[in-house]
């Protein structure tokens, strides 16, 4: 499931970033391709605002659904649609904003959800850390959370809830959930602002050389 609802306020773009044009091709592509190209994948949705659907399912042979006005709604939006439309026993969430992500860490996922209930990339933090009031803080304690991220779908259609304030899907689940930290993932940056195109294609130019 790929989440494509973002309307780039912080981009400054005339459309979402998700559809920029980087290297001459749109953002969305590099990982609608990661996900053609998973192993493990049976089905790809990309939950979009409708006016992009006939766009996506022209040029990506792609399902869509309608996206919500916030992240989680879109999630929701998007877990109805795979509920509706099939039996699906794992489902992996992927950012449409996120073109460097790779399609063996998809299926790495999917393997992952073999033994676990829900599996997320977890970053540690490397810069000092502290918070308002306290200039001490261990940050070994903390990491933090980003996408792809995967799990049973019948746990997190059951407890996912598009009103959430929580900000990562895996933060709703049940306490008793078995849930694995995938922390060997690399970073996959995150379009947000104009300066992040630059860093995101040479990111992109090098490993299509290595390749």
């Amino acid at each position: 499931m790929i989440t494509a609802g973002g309307v780039g306020e912080r981009f400054g773009s005339s459309v979402p970033k998700q559809y920029v044009e980087m290297n001459g091709r749109k953002v969305i592509s590099y990982v609608i391709d990661a996900c053609k190209q998973s192993q493990l994948a049976d089905a790809i949705l990309v939950v979009a605002h409708p006016k992009y659907h006939d766009e996506l399912t022209r040029e990506f042979g792609v399902e869509v659904t309608a996206s919500g006005p916030e992240l989680n709604v879109t999630k929701r939006n998007g877990l109805d649609y795979i509920k509706e439309h099939s039996n699906c026993e794992k489902v992996v969430v992927v950012d449409a904003v996120r073109p460097a992500v790779e399609s063996h860490v998809l299926d790495r996922f999917f393997t992952t959800l073999d033994h676990y209930d829900a599996v997320a990339c977890a970053r540690k933090i490397t810069d000092s850390l502290g918070r308002i009031g306290e200039w001490i803080v261990n940050r070994e304690e903390y990491y933090t959370l980003s996408a792809p991220e995967g799990f049973r779908f019948q746990l997190i259609d059951q407890h996912f809830r598009a009103d959430s304030p929580l900000t990562e899907s895996i933060q709703q689940l049940p306490p008793q959930s078995k849930v694995f930290l995938d922390f060997d993932v690399p970073y996959y940056d995150k379009l947000t602002y104009p300066e992040d195109l630059a860093k995101i294609q040479s990111i992109l130019s090098q490993r299509q050389a290595q390749q």
